[in-house]
């Protein structure tokens, strides 16, 4: 480490001026990488009416199977600045506005296309480096600006038949959701096979499907899992179950949590690892309501 006092100044003037005007360029040109999680960002409201109930955003390289293309990649960037609501907000806020930039440019561009499916969805951050998850999206904060960039494909989804019979395959505008389409991972009533619970997890989903109304169960690679129904019981919480569960396993500190079930309906898709032994003492949380 160089320290330069005043004496050393008057002999090395040009050495000071190097140095102080290189400090404050180092300083603006900050650029803190992180990871964050996806689903808090559909809590917000002008993203889940841009969605709507006809809309599919799903995150991770793999195409769903079902999935008609109707686009090769496309790239896009979503900016937030760091004082957008005339105070100094967290890195982790601004990055949320800046993937919320994104989703909307994105749905903008599937609506134009007549698309109704967002797939194929990975981080892109200066068309460098793919970071490739399900359930996180890579963001770069700097002291003016936070950057997400994505690249995803524009795709057909045939939510009638990806759903099973009973079931609705749209709810009203009005009560918008993330409903990803059904995997066929499992029968939605079969619990041996939901990965990472122990046994009172397996006794917890066994009486969530029990549950009426909309509802959504989360599950987590250490183990924590998450059950929501029907409306929440403080306002301030997301209205959609499944938005709401993510929330609570996030708050949790689930690790990689990832939406099982909602409603009637398994969405979980194993991902290429291998699955870990359920953990003897998960973390569990569930949100209450009457409806």
């Amino acid at each position: 480490m160089i320290d330069f006092s005043r004496r050393s100044c008057l002999g090395l003037a040009f050495a000071c001026v190097l140095a102080n005007g290189f400090w404050p360029t180092a300083a603006q040109a900050r650029n803190t990488k992180l990871l964050l999680p996806v689903e808090p960002v559909f809590a917000q409201k002008v993203v889940q009416r841009a969605v709507g109930s006809d809309m599919s955003i799903i995150f991770g390289a793999a195409i769903p199977d079902g999935t008609s293309l109707l686009s090769d990649e496309i790239y896009v960037r979503g900016e937030a600045k760091p004082n957008y609501r005339a105070v100094r907000s967290d890195d982790s806020d601004v990055c949320k506005l800046a993937l919320q930039n994104a989703l909307l440019d994105l749905v903008q561009q599937a609506r134009a296309r007549n698309a109704n499916a967002l797939v194929g969805i990975v981080s892109y951050y200066d068309r460098l480096a793919v970071m490739n998850s399900p359930t996180q999206y890579e963001c770069h904060a700097g002291a003016t600006r936070a950057v997400v960039d994505l690249k995803a494909r524009l795709g057909k989804i045939d939510r009638i038949a990806s759903v099973p019979a009973g079931v609705a395959a749209a709810p009203a505008p009005s009560e918008a959701r993330l409903f990803p389409p059904a995997s066929g991972f499992a029968d939605i009533s079969d619990s041996r096979h939901i990965p990472f619970l122990d046994q009172q997890g397996r006794e917890a989903y066994q009486l969530w499907l029990t549950r009426v109304g909309t509802k959504a169960f989360v599950i987590a690679e250490d183990g924590h899992w998450t059950q929501t129904w029907g409306n929440p019981p403080d306002q301030n919480l997301p209205r959609d179950p499944a938005v709401r569960a993510l929330q609570l396993c996030y708050n949790l500190s689930g690790r990689n949590c990832q939406l099982y079930a909602i409603d009637s309906t398994v969405v979980y898709r194993a991902s290429a690892a291998a699955l870990p032994a359920p953990r003897s003492t998960p973390g569990t949380a569930a949100a209450l309501a009457g409806e």
